[in-house]
Protein backbone atom coordinates (compact mmCIF):
# COMPACT_ATOMS: atom_id res chain seq x y z
CA UNK A 1 0.00 0.00 0.00
CA UNK A 2 3.01 2.46 0.39
CA UNK A 3 4.54 1.74 -2.56
CA UNK A 4 1.21 2.06 -4.33
CA UNK A 5 0.85 5.59 -2.52
CA UNK A 6 4.65 6.34 -3.73
CA UNK A 7 4.02 5.62 -6.89
CA UNK A 8 0.74 7.68 -7.39
CA UNK A 9 2.52 11.10 -5.93
CA UNK A 10 5.51 10.34 -8.14
CA UNK A 11 2.74 10.01 -10.85
CA UNK A 12 0.94 13.31 -10.12
CA UNK A 13 4.60 14.74 -10.49
CA UNK A 14 5.55 13.35 -13.66
CA UNK A 15 2.09 14.65 -14.86
CA UNK A 16 2.32 17.93 -13.18
CA UNK A 17 5.96 19.17 -13.93
CA UNK A 18 6.63 16.51 -16.99
CA UNK A 19 3.35 18.19 -18.71
CA UNK A 20 4.40 21.44 -17.69
CA UNK A 21 7.91 21.35 -19.48
CA UNK A 22 6.44 19.79 -22.98
CA UNK A 23 3.78 22.30 -23.00
CA UNK A 24 6.27 25.14 -22.10
CA UNK A 25 8.56 23.64 -24.82
CA UNK A 26 5.74 23.30 -27.30
CA UNK A 27 4.88 26.64 -27.02
CA UNK A 28 8.12 28.44 -27.52
CA UNK A 29 8.99 26.46 -30.55
CA UNK A 30 5.59 27.75 -31.81
CA UNK A 31 6.72 31.02 -30.64
CA UNK A 32 10.48 31.17 -32.25
CA UNK A 33 8.54 30.24 -35.72
CA UNK A 34 5.88 33.48 -35.38
CA UNK A 35 6.43 36.42 -37.91
CA UNK A 36 7.30 39.31 -35.27
CA UNK A 37 5.92 42.42 -35.73
CA UNK A 38 7.88 45.57 -35.42
CA UNK A 39 7.82 47.60 -32.12
CA UNK A 40 8.36 50.64 -30.97
CA UNK A 41 9.59 51.70 -27.44
CA UNK A 42 9.95 54.82 -27.47
CA UNK A 43 7.35 57.09 -24.87
CA UNK A 44 4.15 58.27 -26.34
CA UNK A 45 2.15 60.50 -24.37
CA UNK A 46 -1.14 58.84 -23.25
CA UNK A 47 -0.75 55.71 -25.02
CA UNK A 48 0.45 52.23 -24.25
CA UNK A 49 2.73 49.71 -25.50
CA UNK A 50 1.68 45.66 -24.91
CA UNK A 51 5.02 43.23 -25.11
CA UNK A 52 3.54 39.94 -25.45
CA UNK A 53 5.59 36.54 -24.39
CA UNK A 54 5.09 33.14 -24.50
CA UNK A 55 3.11 32.38 -21.60
CA UNK A 56 1.64 28.96 -20.34
CA UNK A 57 -2.25 28.35 -20.39
CA UNK A 58 -4.42 28.75 -17.42
CA UNK A 59 -5.13 24.85 -16.84
CA UNK A 60 -0.92 23.98 -17.29
CA UNK A 61 -0.61 26.32 -14.38
CA UNK A 62 -2.84 24.12 -12.59
CA UNK A 63 -1.94 20.85 -13.53
CA UNK A 64 2.09 22.68 -12.39
CA UNK A 65 0.63 23.59 -8.93
CA UNK A 66 -0.35 19.85 -8.62
CA UNK A 67 2.85 18.29 -9.70
CA UNK A 68 4.49 20.73 -7.21
CA UNK A 69 2.79 20.12 -4.05
CA UNK A 70 2.96 15.95 -4.92
CA UNK A 71 7.04 16.53 -5.37
CA UNK A 72 7.93 16.68 -1.34
CA UNK A 73 5.67 14.17 -0.55
CA UNK A 74 6.81 11.79 -3.50
CA UNK A 75 10.57 12.48 -2.89
CA UNK A 76 10.12 11.36 1.46
CA UNK A 77 7.76 8.72 0.61
CA UNK A 78 10.61 7.01 -1.48
CA UNK A 79 13.40 7.64 0.56
CA UNK A 80 11.92 7.20 4.15
CA UNK A 81 9.15 4.79 3.49
CA UNK A 82 9.97 2.16 1.10
CA UNK A 83 13.19 0.22 2.48
CA UNK A 84 11.51 -3.14 1.51
CA UNK A 85 11.93 -1.97 -2.13
CA UNK A 86 15.64 -0.73 -2.92
CA UNK A 87 15.05 0.31 -6.26
CA UNK A 88 12.70 3.47 -5.82
CA UNK A 89 15.18 5.61 -4.07
CA UNK A 90 17.66 5.58 -7.23
CA UNK A 91 14.30 5.51 -10.00
CA UNK A 92 12.66 8.83 -7.79
CA UNK A 93 15.86 10.69 -7.34
CA UNK A 94 17.16 10.33 -11.00
CA UNK A 95 13.83 10.80 -12.23
CA UNK A 96 13.30 13.90 -10.57
CA UNK A 97 16.40 15.37 -11.31
CA UNK A 98 16.65 15.26 -14.75
CA UNK A 99 12.94 16.44 -15.02
CA UNK A 100 13.91 19.20 -12.79
CA UNK A 101 16.49 20.05 -15.57
CA UNK A 102 14.67 20.03 -18.25
CA UNK A 103 11.80 22.16 -16.27
CA UNK A 104 14.04 24.99 -15.41
CA UNK A 105 15.50 24.78 -18.77
CA UNK A 106 12.22 25.18 -20.46
CA UNK A 107 10.83 27.74 -18.38
CA UNK A 108 13.82 30.51 -19.35
CA UNK A 109 12.03 31.44 -22.79
CA UNK A 110 8.56 31.77 -20.99
CA UNK A 111 7.65 35.08 -19.84
CA UNK A 112 4.70 37.23 -19.31
CA UNK A 113 3.32 40.25 -20.81
CA UNK A 114 4.78 43.71 -20.19
CA UNK A 115 2.32 47.11 -20.69
CA UNK A 116 4.28 50.22 -20.82
CA UNK A 117 2.76 53.18 -19.94
CA UNK A 118 3.54 56.87 -18.82
CA UNK A 119 2.46 56.33 -15.55
CA UNK A 120 4.46 52.95 -14.97
CA UNK A 121 4.32 49.51 -16.00
CA UNK A 122 2.23 46.05 -15.80
CA UNK A 123 3.88 42.66 -15.39
CA UNK A 124 1.89 39.04 -15.13
CA UNK A 125 -0.69 37.37 -16.95
CA UNK A 126 -4.08 38.65 -17.23
CA UNK A 127 -6.10 39.39 -14.41
CA UNK A 128 -3.06 38.11 -12.65
CA UNK A 129 -1.17 41.90 -13.19
CA UNK A 130 1.50 43.95 -11.14
CA UNK A 131 1.28 47.24 -11.70
CA UNK A 132 4.67 49.39 -10.41
CA UNK A 133 4.73 52.89 -11.01
CA UNK A 134 7.60 54.46 -12.73
CA UNK A 135 8.29 57.12 -9.80
CA UNK A 136 8.63 54.08 -7.28
CA UNK A 137 11.30 52.62 -9.05
CA UNK A 138 14.57 53.27 -7.69
CA UNK A 139 16.31 50.90 -9.80
CA UNK A 140 16.62 49.16 -13.21
CA UNK A 141 19.10 46.78 -13.94
CA UNK A 142 19.64 44.30 -16.58
CA UNK A 143 21.50 40.77 -16.22
CA UNK A 144 21.82 36.80 -17.26
CA UNK A 145 19.99 34.56 -15.27
CA UNK A 146 20.50 30.73 -16.14
CA UNK A 147 19.32 27.90 -14.32
CA UNK A 148 21.48 28.31 -11.53
CA UNK A 149 23.20 30.62 -11.68
CA UNK A 150 23.14 34.53 -12.45
CA UNK A 151 24.94 37.31 -13.71
CA UNK A 152 24.56 40.97 -13.56
CA UNK A 153 24.93 42.80 -17.08
CA UNK A 154 27.80 45.59 -17.21
CA UNK A 155 26.88 49.52 -18.05
CA UNK A 156 27.39 51.73 -20.20
CA UNK A 157 31.47 52.48 -19.84
CA UNK A 158 32.27 49.15 -18.53
CA UNK A 159 33.97 45.99 -19.72
CA UNK A 160 31.48 44.12 -21.65
CA UNK A 161 31.51 40.65 -21.72
CA UNK A 162 30.82 39.72 -25.45
CA UNK A 163 29.82 36.32 -24.29
CA UNK A 164 27.23 37.76 -21.67
CA UNK A 165 23.96 37.78 -23.31
CA UNK A 166 21.37 39.57 -21.09
CA UNK A 167 17.85 37.92 -20.75
CA UNK A 168 15.70 39.37 -17.53
CA UNK A 169 15.66 43.19 -15.98
CA UNK A 170 15.39 43.21 -12.41
CA UNK A 171 13.74 46.31 -10.95
CA UNK A 172 13.70 47.47 -7.07
CA UNK A 173 11.25 49.97 -5.40
CA UNK A 174 11.03 52.56 -2.91
CA UNK A 175 10.21 50.85 -0.03
CA UNK A 176 9.66 53.84 1.96
CA UNK A 177 6.89 54.44 -0.62
CA UNK A 178 5.53 50.72 -1.47
CA UNK A 179 5.35 47.51 0.04
CA UNK A 180 6.87 44.83 -1.81
CA UNK A 181 5.65 41.12 -1.18
CA UNK A 182 7.66 38.64 -1.57
CA UNK A 183 7.65 35.58 -2.92
CA UNK A 184 8.29 31.71 -0.88
CA UNK A 185 11.19 31.05 -4.03
CA UNK A 186 12.26 34.61 -2.79
CA UNK A 187 12.73 34.36 0.89
CA UNK A 188 14.33 30.50 0.06
CA UNK A 189 16.55 31.41 -2.33
CA UNK A 190 18.00 34.71 -0.64
CA UNK A 191 16.52 36.96 -3.43
CA UNK A 192 15.04 39.82 -1.66
CA UNK A 193 17.21 43.35 -2.64
CA UNK A 194 15.75 43.32 -5.70
CA UNK A 195 11.90 43.44 -5.87
CA UNK A 196 10.82 41.70 -9.23
CA UNK A 197 11.61 40.48 -12.22
CA UNK A 198 11.08 41.05 -16.07
CA UNK A 199 11.96 37.64 -18.13
CA UNK A 200 12.63 39.28 -21.65
CA UNK A 201 10.79 36.50 -24.01
CA UNK A 202 9.30 39.29 -26.36
CA UNK A 203 11.92 38.96 -29.08
CA UNK A 204 14.03 41.97 -28.76
CA UNK A 205 17.09 43.01 -27.25
CA UNK A 206 16.93 43.10 -23.46
CA UNK A 207 19.51 46.10 -23.77
CA UNK A 208 17.00 47.99 -25.92
CA UNK A 209 14.08 47.32 -23.27
CA UNK A 210 16.14 48.33 -20.81
CA UNK A 211 16.84 51.84 -22.28
CA UNK A 212 13.01 52.39 -23.24
CA UNK A 213 12.24 51.28 -19.39
CA UNK A 214 14.87 54.45 -18.36
CA UNK A 215 13.58 56.38 -20.40
CA UNK A 216 9.72 55.64 -19.93
CA UNK A 217 10.43 56.41 -15.90
CA UNK A 218 12.84 59.71 -16.63
CA UNK A 219 10.04 61.37 -18.53
CA UNK A 220 7.56 60.07 -15.66
CA UNK A 221 9.76 61.86 -13.39
CA UNK A 222 10.25 65.00 -14.65
CA UNK A 223 6.85 64.84 -15.19
CA UNK A 224 6.02 64.61 -11.26
CA UNK A 225 8.52 67.30 -11.03
CA UNK A 226 9.28 66.66 -7.15
CA UNK A 227 10.98 69.13 -4.92
CA UNK A 228 14.39 67.99 -4.39
CA UNK A 229 14.67 71.21 -2.54
CA UNK A 230 13.31 74.30 -1.26
CA UNK A 231 14.03 77.50 -2.99
CA UNK A 232 16.28 80.10 -2.31
CA UNK A 233 15.34 83.54 -0.82
CA UNK A 234 13.85 85.61 -3.71
CA UNK A 235 14.24 82.72 -6.18
CA UNK A 236 11.44 81.88 -8.42
CA UNK A 237 10.45 78.54 -9.22
CA UNK A 238 8.36 77.59 -12.11
CA UNK A 239 6.25 75.09 -11.34
CA UNK A 240 6.27 72.42 -14.62
CA UNK A 241 2.67 70.33 -15.94
CA UNK A 242 1.75 67.31 -14.27
CA UNK A 243 0.64 64.18 -16.10
CA UNK A 244 -2.51 62.89 -16.48
CA UNK A 245 -3.05 60.27 -13.64
CA UNK A 246 -3.53 56.81 -13.83
CA UNK A 247 -5.17 54.14 -12.56
CA UNK A 248 -2.23 51.99 -11.40
CA UNK A 249 -1.04 51.18 -8.29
Amino acid sequence: MVLLVTVAFLTLYVVGVGGTTATAIRIREAWRRRKPDGIALEPRAAAEVVLDAPSLPWAVRRVRFVGWVAFPVALALAVFANPTYTWVVPVTVVLMVALNAFYFTAMQSMGEQLTLTPDGFRIGARRLERSVRWIHVTELTGARLGAFKGMRMSEAGEWQDPKLVPNVIFYRLNRALVHSRKTLVQRLSGFTYYDGVIRNAFGLPTEQLLQAMREWQRLAVEAEAPPLRRPRPGERVQPQPKAASSPLL
